[in-house]
């Protein structure tokens, strides 16, 4: 490519030393340059004078924001943002990869299996992003990196924010339309962009795999009207008809996702990705398996009122986007239930969870949230001591809240040979036997519950725990990824990637979730400094550093408020403080809180061991260790 103007160049110095031009389109023109205060190369893309005009400055500020959140290892993240002369630009780092069209202009179609990964590469990317609600707007072979064996998706510096679906200043609005011709769904086309949402990007990812598998784009014509012409009316064509031999199920696929209308595409990317699974493989009987009427997939049960409830209780356990809406729904169908059967011991079992979860979020009061919960728990047993879902809700209140650990076991125990297909009991069942550290056995139980709630963040977070305290890093990321996929915002799922990417060595997918979690904390300076220190020192002194900020936080908060106060959280700020000194190796410091904690709750001590996202096993470097353990008679710890 050639050099960029002269006075472009001289405009974005000091800070960019503008190296030469790595592409044009439409939108604008990508630079290679050296930044030269972090000292390390850079992509600049620049936005031309009219499309910059289009977007405007505010609205360009807020959506690179939303972008700038994106942190995924499948994502080419945002640096920094800015403007020159009459253009805005925004800086990624110079992916030192080939794009997959320059894979296309040299090799031609790609083999079946190769295409399925690289979609589901960047299904993954998109699964994780419109979680975030952002929509990328932009699909197309150049926006899609090949770098060390992934596939990385390119250029969200300007994604649709799809939190802001009505009001003034949408970038559609003044006429201009966002993404290439030949990959534009069609409500991009017809200018509808306040319909956009995460359909649309997998239309185009549709027409990226048609041009994987055939070599071509799905539609051609001599100008961009014509191309924007064949995608809102021409059929959707064929890639066997190119390209006999791809698999039948995939090619229906690509189909699917170039459907006109959205509705008939994969509904999420998430889902996508699931197809993506069984898509290239030859269409063969499968066996159906039972569905338990309690799973929140069961068919016609669903139509239950309590079974619509338990379903939306499991899908707000984690607290995420949503979750009071959905409690407040599923608390409408219980009641239902229970003015047509006052004394089903289910429905009372069920809404007791659901009381006490709303006083655990800080969404009714606590007090009498407990209060109520309780009474209706002994009101189930009472009904029918039957009933696996009654002696959960017990087991449960056992353990988390009443100390009762070998009690909790037993109800808890109960609870899920009742009721096998009861996914919350399953869950809480292989906690219970992960504090115990029977750990094959809670592992079992984990897999149990995610596959019964798959669309679940808080199951799968549950089995990522188990592998992580098993030392299986490596698999406990495909877990936390799924739930990142069902909720983009869920910090608890971004901790534990973070940390098991960094123990298994995996540095720069571990720095990509630090920076996202920073960033949903709003933690931006923070988030710039891990950036620069990685870059400078490395990933590991860059992560100390971060920790300690984190920890001089943390105590500074200690100092104004009760750091044991657990009132609406089974969660203290004495354990994040715990879980602070832990990750840095001071173990002596972080055995005087574990002290301050058991004198505080003596019955809380298995679980402040065991049951938290640290590895407690460094504590016996301290010899207050051994003797707490046997003074609590906790012996059996020191074998573990």
């Amino acid at each position: 490519m050639g050099k960029p103007p002269v006075d472009l160049r001289s405009a974005l110095r000091p800070r960019f030393d503008v190296k030469q031009e790595l592409g044009r389109g439409g939108m604008g023109t990508v630079l290679l340059a050296h930044d030269t205060r972090l000292d390390r190369d850079v992509a600049l893309k620049i936005l031309t004078p009219e499309v910059s005009s289009a977007v405007g400055a505010e609205r360009f500020a807020r959506e690179i924001r939303l972008t700038a959140r994106l942190v995924h290892p499948n994502v080419v993240p945002l640096f920094d943002s800015g403007q020159v002369k009459d253009s805005l630009y925004y800086v990624m780092p110079y992916i030192d990869g080939q794009t997959l069209r320059q894979r296309l202009d040299r090799e031609g179609p790609l083999a079946v299996a190769e295409v399925i990964r690289i979609t589901a590469d960047v299904a993954e990317a998109l699964a994780y992003a419109h979680a975030m609600g952002a929509v990328h707007r932009d699909l197309k072979p150049e926006n899609i990196f090949w770098y060390r064996g992934r596939a990385l998706l390119a250029d969200f510096g300007i994604a649709l924010s799809t939190l802001e679906s009505t009001g003034p200043g949408r970038i559609t609005e003044s006429g201009l339309v966002v993404g290439s011709p030949l990959y534009l769904s069609p409500e991009q086309a017809d200018g509808e962009g306040n319909r956009l949402d995460g359909r649309s990007d997998l239309y185009g990812l549709g027409c990226v795999m048609f041009e994987l598998l055939t070599g071509r784009p799905p539609f051609q014509a001599p100008n961009a009207m014509g191309l924007i012409v064949a995608h809102v009316t021409a059929p959707v064509p064929s890639v066997s008809a190119l390209r006999p031999g791809v698999p039948p199920g995939l090619d229906a696929l690509v189909r699917r996702m170039m459907a006109k209308n959205p509705a008939e595409r994969p509904a999420t990317a998430a889902a996508l990705l699931e197809e993506l699974r069984t898509a290239g493989a030859d269409p063969t009987p499968t066996a159906t398996r039972p569905i338990d009427p309690h799973s929140p997939e069961a068919g016609p049960e669903l139509q239950d009122p309590i079974d619509l409830a338990i379903g939306l209780y499991v899908a707000a356990m984690h607290g995420g986007a949503g979750a009071r809406g959905k409690l407040e729904i599923a608390r409408v169908y219980l009641d239902k239930a229970l003015a047509r059967a006052p004394g089903n011991a289910v429905a009372l079992a069920a809404l007791s969870d659901l009381v006490h979860l709303m006083g655990i979020r800080g969404f009714a009061d606590f007090a009498e949230s407990e209060r109520r919960a309780r009474e209706l728990r002994y009101q189930a047993l009472a009904a029918d001591d039957s009933i696996g879902q009654v002696h959960t809700s017990l087991g449960a209140n056992f353990l988390y809240w009443e100390d009762q650990f070998e009690l909790a076991g037993e109800e808890l125990r109960r609870g899920a040979e009742l009721a096998p297909g009861y996914p919350p009991g399953r869950r809480l069942y292989g906690n219970w036997l992960k504090i115990a550290g029977r750990l094959r056995e809670a592992l079992a139980e984990m897999r149990a519950a995610a596959a019964l709630a798959p669309d679940a963040p808080f199951m799968q977070v549950g089995l990522a725990d188990v592998l992580m305290t098993l030392g299986h890093y490596d698999e406990a990321i495909e877990p936390l990824r799924r739930a990142l996929r069902l909720d983009g915002r869920y910090q608890a799922a971004i901790e534990r990637l973070e940390k098991s990417c960094h123990r298994a060595g995996r540095h720069e997918e571990a720095l990509d979730a630090r920076r996202a979690l920073l960033g949903l904390r709003g933690a931006s300076e923070r988030m710039q400094q891990l950036t620069e220190r990685t870059a400078r020192d490395g990933w590991t002194a860059a992560r100390e550093a971060d920790l300690r900020i984190e920890l001089a936080e943390l105590l500074a908060r200690a100092d104004r408020e009760d750091p044991f106060h657990d009132v609406q959280s089974s969660f203290q700020l004495s354990d994040r403080i715990l879980i602070a000194l832990a990750e840095l190796g001071e173990w002596t410091s972080a055995m005087d809180w574990v002290e301050r904690a058991y004198h505080r709750r003596p019955g809380r001590l298995r679980r402040l061991l065991t049951d938290l996202p640290y590895d407690h096993h460094g504590l016996a470097s301290d010899p207050r260790y051994a003797r707490l353990l046997r003074t609590a008679g906790l012996e059996d710890l020191l074998a573990q």
